[in-house]
């Protein structure tokens, strides 16, 4: 029997994908390269600019639907999980779930994500659904 793989990249989407706010952290991670992918059975959320968030970020939650994002590789996943966990909050505001990704040539890949804690907490900052599964900063 075989062992089910583990994580080798990380599926963003949100502010760390490159052209994005937060994508110099995952430069200086040790990014290597992306590429794009989504998430099956996840919901896509915006949560707006307020006191206590500077600037505006997505968050996903378990559900029905798809979210695109794109699979980050790193010269060293363990070293780069450091940065992307204190950037995300990670056990606070997100949790870091593994996942598999869905590439467009049909291949999959056990990648590492950061999930919101739940539909309720996304609406308890007044997260609204993105149409389409996938989120852009408007500001």
């Amino acid at each position: 029997m075989s062992q089910p793989s583990s994580p080798v990249a990380v599926f963003v989407y949100g502010t760390l994908k490159q052209g994005q706010r937060n994508f110099e952290v995952s430069r200086r991670a040790g990014w290597v390269r992306s590429e794009r992918a989504w998430l099956e059975g996840f919901q896509i959320y915006h949560l707006p600019r307020a006191s206590e968030r500077p600037y505006s970020y997505p968050a996903i939650v378990a559900g029905e639907g798809r979210v695109w994002g794109e699979v980050q590789y790193f010269a060293d996943l363990e070293a780069a999980l450091v940065p992307l966990d204190a950037l995300e909050d990670a056990g606070r505001e997100y949790e870091r779930v593994e996942v598999e990704a869905r590439r467009p040539d049909g291949g999959a890949v056990r990648v590492w994500t950061y999930v919101y804690p739940s539909l309720e907490a996304v609406r308890r900052v007044n997260g609204v659904l993105c149409p389409g599964g996938d989120w852009s900063d408007p500001a």
